[in-house]
């Protein structure tokens, strides 16, 4: 017998599975035929024993197999429709130097116990290679006489679908057919104990479930889905997340997993985990291909597995209460810069009026482990980043590769801040130029409160322009600008000076300077080596410190010169382009 590739619980809790569907019928000799058969398309029929014996099964397909490489254009399988085992597989044959387009044929006896049985073909062209069996070694023109451009020509190829009119199963014995109903029926029964079940039927899937847990618990998780090796990233995979500290508690990884059948990304991860009491969601996502929708590869053992499926112990089931997982609760959000479109950039600012923990979730676009869509919060007063979108911090959003998402819990004081969200001109909500992560309506950034006892009043807007500390402003400056504000202190003040602008060279090109009004001197200039890098190109400078002024009167100016200024960069724009200028406020 094949071993149990999708493991299921112990056989106790087999047991408290529901009944198979049995009804009565009369015996046939041919349980089970598929023979009409195409390219990229998967069957399934199933059979119903009332007794033990033995059957045949016949079988007509092309596998062949040499050391780890596989090619496989049809093959067919059987599982024990209450276990999900694998009771019969056609076999790989090793490829022979005479074959030329031939179909394999195989035979079998199989004893079986009374039950219910699914039979399955699929016909998928797929090739794995990891080592000397190679397309350099002409595999296509092995198998067909033909050079490597025949997969390049698809699915019309005469030869393949010649080759695929004489695929088949046949299945037979003493019992009867099953109905499409009763294996969709079976398939449930044998999920029916999951307290969680999330069953990935399509492509584009977002399923999630809250789930609290009353005492500490032992969680049998079941996860089949796919991933690659060497990837950085799962495709089709699930998790579990601590709903109030945001903490991973459980991932599916490649690592962790074992191959289920099919191609070799078809994963199947089992695993048995221990969480303290607690409030966590259970997530399962699928990417926009390979899934139960439409399989471009062959499809695992158990296609109906595809998903994840949690379960608890009988007495312990008691523990666990369900409930429905929001992603944010809208009347905690503190603000939102979503969705984020294509050369779009957002600000806006938020007054803590007591110190908070606050969820910090953000998706953008991140390559090469640089971020090309990203956020960003600032402390209003002093101009210093309290959080930063980073590459190294994300992880996969579903989707791209590129998709990344942050999602963390982060102490702020009690203060004023302004958080800004960026995007480059491509691949952004609605204008996506490869596969959109699992959550799209959510690029960009939004900020909720994190606590239990939160409340709207202890958040305020914050607006610079309102600002009584800020003595002057001028920012968001163009091309060919010339501009003055002007400032009164009564007192001796120390004073911050946030300046970005354009230097190379040692030279300013975009900068300020501040002169005291009655004398017309100088106080203050940005020279190119007092600034530092203001993210983006090298030419973006930025200074922020503070300065001590004298009680008098000032005047504040900002140039720029014919290119490279705000909203028409003719380089990477810094990261805070909305403040391309100088403010001047009342240090702290």
């Amino acid at each position: 017998m094949k071993r149990n590739i999708i493991r299921t619980l112990a056989a106790a809790a087999l047991a408290l599975m529901p009944a198979l569907i049995f009804t009565s019928a009369h015996a046939q000799d041919n349980l089970v035929v598929i023979d009409r058969i195409y390219p990229k398309e998967l069957q399934v029929e199933g059979f119903i024993l009332d007794r033990d014996q033995e059957i045949k099964v016949e079988a007509v397909g092309a596998y062949l197999k040499q050391r780890r490489d596989e090619m496989i254009l049809g093959t067919a399988w059987i599982l024990n429709a209450q276990s999900r085992e694998v009771v019969w597989e056609f076999a790989a044959e090793e490829p022979r130097d005479e074959r030329r387009a031939q179909a394999q044929s195989q035979a079998a006896r199989l004893d079986l116990a009374a039950g219910a049985y699914e039979v399955y073909y699929a016909s998928f062209q797929y090739f794995h290679n990891e080592g000397d069996w190679s397309y350099s070694s002409g595999v296509e023109k092995f198998l067909f006489g033909k050079s490597r451009s025949f997969f390049d020509r698809g699915f019309n190829d005469d030869d393949y679908y010649d080759l695929c009119r004489e695929f088949k199963v046949i299945v037979k014995g003493q019992g009867r057919r099953m109905s499409q109903e009763e294996i969709l029926k079976n398939q449930e029964a044998g999920r029916a104990d999951a307290v969680i079940a999330l069953a990935a039927d399509d492509d584009d899937f977002y399923g999630k479930q809250g789930f609290e847990l009353e005492r500490p618990l032992k969680l049998q998780i079941e996860a089949l889905g796919e991933a690659r090796k060497g990837d950085e990233s799962e495709f089709d995979y699930g998790w579990i997340v601590n709903v109030d500290t945001r903490e991973k508690a459980w991932k599916f990884l490649y690592r962790d997993s074992e191959h289920a059948g099919g191609a070799d990304k078809n994963r199947w991860v089992s695993e048995t985990i221990s969480l303290p009491a607690g409030k966590y969601a259970a997530i399962f996502v699928t990417d926009d291909s390979h899934s139960p929708y439409k399989w471009n590869s062959p499809p695992p053992y158990d296609p109906s597995a595809w998903g994840m499926f949690i379960r608890v112990a009988e007495p312990d089931k008691r523990y666990v209460k369900k409930f429905e997982y929001k992603v944010f609760e809208e009347q905690n959000t503190v603000l939102s810069l979503t969705p984020m479109r294509d050369d779009d950039f957002r600000s806006q600012g938020f007054t803590l009026k007591r110190p908070m923990k606050l969820r910090i979730y953000a998706i953008g676009e991140g390559t090469g482990k640089d971020m090309a869509d990203y956020g960003w919060i600032v402390d209003a007063k002093t101009q210093k980043k309290v959080w930063e979108m980073r590459y190294y911090d994300t992880e996969h959003a579903g989707g791209a590769h590129k998709n990344r998402m942050q999602d963390e819990i982060v102490q702020l004081a009690a203060g004023s801040y302004m958080a800004y969200f960026v995007t480059d001109d491509s691949h952004a909500h609605r204008e996506w130029n490869s596969s959109p992560p699992y959550d799209p309506e959510h690029w960009g950034l939004t900020i909720v409160a994190a606590e239990a006892n939160f409340s709207r009043s202890d958040v305020a807007n914050y607006e610079p322009s309102a600002d009584p500390s800020i003595l002057a402003s001028i920012v968001g400056v163009r091309d060919h600008a010339n501009k003055r504000v002007s400032f009164t202190l009564k007192k001796d003040t120390e004073v911050r000076i946030y300046a970005l602008g354009e230097g190379s060279g040692g030279d300013m090109y975009d900068y300020g300077w501040i002169e005291n009004a009655e004398t017309g001197r100088v106080v203050w200039e940005m020279g190119y080596r007092m600034t530092d890098h203001a993210g983006g190109a090298s030419k973006n400078r930025m200074f922020n410190g503070t300065i001590l002024l004298k009680a008098g009167n000032y005047n504040v100016y900002y140039e720029s010169d014919d290119s490279h200024s705000f909203n028409s960069w003719n380089s990477s724009p810094p990261h805070d382009p909305m403040n391309w200028g100088i403010t001047v406020s009342v240090a702290e």
